[in-house]
């Protein structure tokens, strides 16, 4: 078996491009503007092991491929768009990279090559501007489309990463999981059996964006398809929940690769589920970012192959709102329906024209929303770190309550004691020495009374403070 390609050469500032554009049923979240030919052996590779992790995204790492450079100009009026990296990010994001190795075998092997880093400069680094990126590599299939024991090797070497990166990096903060195709499918799968069934690792995720992976909810429904507890996300600044969509220019052909349950792409360890129902997952990131269109992004040094000696002089390209969005059905498809809007930049369309596969937007997806994705995961920390200062104020009053009503329960029983001996040395004693011990106990037993008091009354407030949390 083997992918089919069309290559077409462009010539962008007097450079050439060649680019391909995959073909055929089975697709791969490819490159931006980039595909690449690989033929599958026959013998597959044993399950991975846990191995020693190769990163190519990792803060403080010399050669962390996302902390390159981030400036960006508006592609209409070459003005810069501003973009910074925050100084202290509050959260991390994990990211998975879409299928786009050119290695000749079932899986890859844990090179860097020049496709690994196109892809992940292009999808992932404009992250950083928002959490601190966490990206390893992998030992991705390299034709998926449904799931083989190539998967499960791809799966697992991921599987490797995530848990080291949760032993040794992440310290308790909140996380945001990308990814795309592939990589959407892998992290999909990693929710599903490390995350969806794990409250405490449920509290960490602040949010997981993961287009093209034909992920799945109950008809109508927001959770019950893949995850049980993880929410398919329904408003602006929403966190916790998953954005997922895949992308066509109009409605998706019979038997579409994505978009559709029943035919296509499907990298799970699991059956299809009925497309009578459930359906693919459609989240609007211009309706989610609080935008009314999509803004793309491109980084223009790596359109073709990293720049020599990792040095970069292009700036990154912005096409401010430049793509209309609705999630639509139709039959059993739940899509993410897109266009350019006018005036279109010519730019903007010779990306289109040469990473999509007719109305299919599959490939160059993630970059035709970047911005947005990026708006969303910044809502969605903003508002997971608000929550968390909340919930450390709230758990502090909690801990201060708790000291008082143990104190107070700890008083009130001393009281008590107190008011038993002086009732039985009152009934052992006569005449006015009677009289007063009986008065001193009397009022031991009402301050003992209003320390219960005191300590129901804190009791309540320790309720309903936990009942905020």
């Amino acid at each position: 078996m083997f992918r089919m390609v069309d290559d077409a050469e462009v010539n962008f500032r007097g450079r050439s491009l060649i680019v391909s554009r995959v073909a055929g049923r089975t697709w791969l979240a490819v490159a931006f503007l980039a595909a690449s030919v690989a033929f599958i052996a026959v013998v597959m590779p044993s399950f991975a092991k846990a191995e020693e992790t190769v990163w190519i995204c990792k803060p403080g790492q010399a050669d962390d491929l996302c902390a390159g450079s981030i400036s960006t100009k508006d592609a209409g009026t070459n003005e810069p768009f501003g973009f910074e990296r925050t100084a202290d990010p509050k959260v991390d994001c994990f990211y998975i990279y879409p299928t786009v190795s050119s290695q000749d075998t079932p899986n890859a092997n844990l090179d860097k090559d020049p496709e690994v880093k196109r892809v992940v400069v292009q999808q992932a680094r404009m992250f950083s501007r928002v959490c601190d990126v966490y990206a390893p590599m992998y030992r991705q299939d390299t034709s998926p489309g449904v799931y083989t024991e190539r998967t499960e090797v791809a799966y697992q070497s991921a599987l490797s990463g995530w848990k080291d990166y949760l032993e040794n990096y992440n310290n308790g903060r909140g996380f945001i999981l990308l990814g795309h195709s592939q990589g959407a499918a892998t992290v999909a799968r990693l929710i599903d059996e490390e995350i969806d069934p794990d409250p405490a690792l449920r509290n960490q995720m602040v949010g997981a964006i993961l287009p093209g992976a034909n992920i799945h909810v109950k008809k109508g429904q927001l959770t019950g398809g893949m995850f049980e507890n993880v929410p398919a996300c329904s408003k602006m600044g929403e966190y916790g929940c998953l954005v997922a969509f895949s992308t066509f220019k109009g409605e998706p052909a019979d038997n579409p690769p994505f978009s559709d349950l029943g035919s296509g792409y499907w990298a799970y360890d699991m059956p299809r589920p009925s497309s009578d129902e459930y359906e693919v997952v459609c989240t609007n990131p211009a309706v989610l970012s609080g935008q009314e269109l999509l803004t793309p992004l491109a980084n223009m040094d790596y359109l073709q192959s990293p720049p020599d000696n990792g040095v970069e002089s292009a700036f990154w390209i912005s096409f401010p709102n430049s793509v209309s969005a609705s999630c639509q059905r139709e039959g059993t498809k739940h899509w993410l329906n897109v266009d350019l809007t006018t005036p279109i930049n010519p730019l903007l369309s010779l990306i289109v024209q040469e990473t999509a596969s007719g109305n299919n937007w599959h490939v160059p997806e993630v970059n035709m929303a970047e911005n947005n994705l990026v708006e969303i995961a910044q809502l969605q920390a903003d508002n997971y770190t608000t929550e968390q200062v909340r919930i450390e104020r709230l758990n502090k009053k909690v801990k201060e309550l708790q000291k008082q009503l143990a104190k107070a329960q700890k008083h009130a029983q001393g009281l008590k004691a107190k008011a038993n001996k002086l009732a039985k040395q009152a009934r052992k004693a006569k005449g006015k020495r009677k009289q007063a011990l009986q008065r001193k106990a009397k009022t031991a037993r009402k301050k003992a009374a209003s320390e219960r008091k005191r300590a129901a009354s804190l009791k309540k407030r320790i309720a309903g403070l936990k009942k905020q949390i």
